[in-house]
């Protein structure tokens, strides 16, 4: 029976018996799509052509996957010899169903696939709002009931127009016209924000997701000005999406997001950790071996095969060990000034 399993538990297994199968599939179109089914099928008969053994184990589990409704958009499938043992590792993403047959688990590559971060993108405009969703890199309107759409919905009729000002003096009040509408509207905006924000914290199914923020600068800045509670991304798109597609939006925040982890991860490389950075194999090796090391940097597969592919399978011990000692390990992806592995 298969256990579900973190990469990190993953680690701290002893090695698999060679050979190692590890498949990746898209939980989501399985539970309807035929072809994806049919796709699968065909994809178990090569994995058993190819390994000779009997992997009976491991391909009744997999055919279990396809037929239970699991609440999983993916899920990677780990097998060793003879599907003695079997390991799901949940992904939040799987494109396409693809597998690999190996003598140990690469996990630079189960780190380098790991799935793309899920968010709910929030809208923000003046006096009205949407809500989207970014799973996969894709982007798509989320429809959720009641959502403050507008200021008007929001605030019914405590919206501020026309409200009078006064002053209480020896309990005589002394009125002194109307508000400014651009005070007014700013009023509005600020309530309106907090009654999103009260909203998302008090939908069980929102409430614990991570936000993007998108508008312009001061839409943005109100919104993180009144935010209590709400988890908010690093990073956000600081332009009005009012007008565009789904599309458009998908490319602003995909390019957002790649961007915020390019600059942090060389950030934390080149300048937090500038003086303390370890690159010497030997070194680093002996330091997680005294459980030395807090972070551990890597440069991507591709990389790391082009510069020298002989170091590859002492990097992913290097990885291994570390995920088995909780030790934070990140995936620096192209930027050739990082080293092919590096430590503080």
């Amino acid at each position: 029976m298969a256990t579900i399993i973190s990469v990190s538990d993953l680690a701290k297994l002893p090695d698999l018996q060679a050979p190692v199968i590890t498949l990746n599939l898209n939980l989501r179109k399985l539970s309807f799509d035929q072809s994806e089914q049919l796709r699968v099928k065909n994809m178990l008969k090569k994995i058993q052509k190819e390994v000779v053994d009997d992997i009976a184990p491991f391909i009744a589990d997999v055919n279990d996957l396809t037929r239970e409704q699991l609440p999983y958009e993916g899920m990677t499938v780990i097998a060793d010899h003879l599907s003695k043992n079997v390991y799901h590792l949940i992904r939040t993403s799987v494109d396409e169903p693809d597998y690999r047959i190996e003598d140990a688990i690469d996990f630079l590559l189960l780190l380098s696939e790991a799935p793309n971060q899920d968010y709910t993108l929030i809208e923000l405009n003046r006096d009205n709002s949407k809500l989207y969703q970014l799973s996969n890199k894709r982007v798509t309107a989320l429809d959720v009931k009641e959502y403050p759409a507008n200021v008007k919905e929001a605030l019914g009729e405590e919206l501020r127009g026309g409200e009078l000002n006064f002053s209480a003096r020896g309990g005589n009040a002394q009125y002194h016209g109307h508000n400014e509408t651009t005070q007014e509207k700013k009023i509005d905006q600020e309530r309106y924000y907090r009654v999103i924000m009260d909203f998302l914290k008090g939908n069980v199914e929102l409430a614990q997701h991570q936000f993007v923020l998108m508008g312009l600068s001061q839409n943005i800045n109100l919104f993180k000005k009144v935010n209590n509670g709400l988890q908010l991304a690093d990073f956000e798109v600081d332009q009005s999406v009012q007008n565009d597609t789904t599309t458009e939006i998908a490319k602003l925040v995909n390019t957002a997001i790649d961007t915020y982890n390019r600059e942090n991860t060389a950030e934390a490389i080149t300048k937090i950790f500038k003086d303390q950075l370890f690159t010497d194999f030997q070194n680093i090796e002996n330091l997680l071996k005294s459980r030395e090391i807090r972070h551990l940097f890597v440069a991507s597969r591709n990389e790391i095969k082009a510069a020298d592919p002989k170091v590859y399978t002492k990097i992913n011990q290097m990885i291994k060990q570390a995920l088995a000692q909780d030790t934070r390990v990140t995936v620096v992806n192209d930027d050739p000034s990082v080293p092919l592995v590096s430590a503080v």
